[in-house]
């Protein structure tokens, strides 16, 4: 099925966004890789959520909420389990997509901008599936953003079409861009359970904190893309690297060197973790090299 939905190159299409609805609209189209964990129990609803309700017990996955962990049952069975709550069904998603200069890379398959507006695309036609209350909010650094109420096909398509003009937007000022502000969620009513998109290499965990208080939100979903090149150093001898006041090279072959690009990238990402499931979420990551749609059903959709 991955070639029907391919995410490739350093483009974002309009008519590739509008096509992921017929993703959305069918999960078992992407025929995922077979799971060890079995759900236990009287299955009553497709919804998933930290409603009041208990539907069911099921084998702890990863992504699960640990504070869900039955421990009796834990005990009982010397395995994980945790407790499926009902959702509240009017409850509201916000998506929020942030493409940074970062973000406009890539080595392998796509730009890691390419994928985020993919990914935000999916989730808009999936919410409008399950009719949920949709926010999508864009921003392109410090000089763009733009905010739209999702409630109907009409509102999708002209969301992908926002996606479209952000990503045209990046390709013509990344090498300007200014790092985005603070944004204030005070506006955002209803605690939504917001889906944060982006690489998140250029996001400050302290001002993300500051950004996204506790109780402004139900949930918290971190989607990363990223690039091996963020993750490992290569051995490519020297490399040019330069800010905006200065430029020089790196031995990029120094196993020094390397070591300490991915301690630095782990702590980040460990802090990144860390901040999520203290906002009753979590961070999944993929990369743009091995990215496959069915990847997706890890996050909480609620199917």
């Amino acid at each position: 099925m991955q070639t029907e939905f391919p995410v490739l190159g350093a483009t974002v299409q309009l008519d590739e966004l509008l096509k992921l609805q017929t993703l959305a609209l069918d999960l078992r189209r992407l025929t995922p890789p077979r799971s060890r964990a079995q759900r236990i129990g009287e299955q009553r609803s497709v919804y998933r959520g930290q409603g009041r309700e208990f539907i069911e017990m099921k084998h702890y996955q990863s992504g699960d909420d640990v504070r869900q962990i039955d421990w009796r049952q834990t005990a009982k069975k010397q395995l994980p389990f945790v407790r499926v709550m009902e959702e509240d069904r009017h409850s509201e998603h916000t998506i929020w997509l942030d493409l940074s200069s970062s973000s406009y890379f890539g080595t392998q398959g796509c730009f890691k901008s390419v994928m985020a507006c993919h990914w935000a695309a999916f989730l808009i036609w999936r919410f409008l599936q399950l009719k949920h209350p949709l926010r999508l909010f864009v921003r392109v650094g410090a000089d763009w953003q733009q905010e739209l109420r999702v409630s109907a096909q009409k509102d999708g398509a002209r969301a992908c079409q926002l996606l479209v003009e952000a990503h045209a937007y990046l390709a013509n000022q990344f090498r300007t861009l200014e790092p985005a502000p603070a944004v204030s969620l005070a506006h955002w009513k209803n605690r939504p359970n917001l889906w944060f998109i982006a690489d998140f290499l250029q996001q400050d965990i302290a001002q993300l904190a500051r950004q996204i208080p506790v109780q402004a939100i139900s949930s918290l979903t971190l989607l990363q893309v990223l690039d091996p090149f963020d993750c490992q150093l290569p051995s490519a001898g020297l490399l040019p690297v330069k800010n905006p006041n200065q430029s020089g090279w790196i031995a990029s072959s120094d196993g020094r060197l390397q070591q300490q690009y991915k301690d630095h990238f782990k702590a980040h990402n460990d802090a990144l973790e860390r901040f999520a499931w203290q906002a009753n979420g979590a961070l999944f990551s993929h990369r743009n090299n091995q990215f496959h749609w069915s990847e997706v059903q890890s996050w909480p959709l609620y199917h």
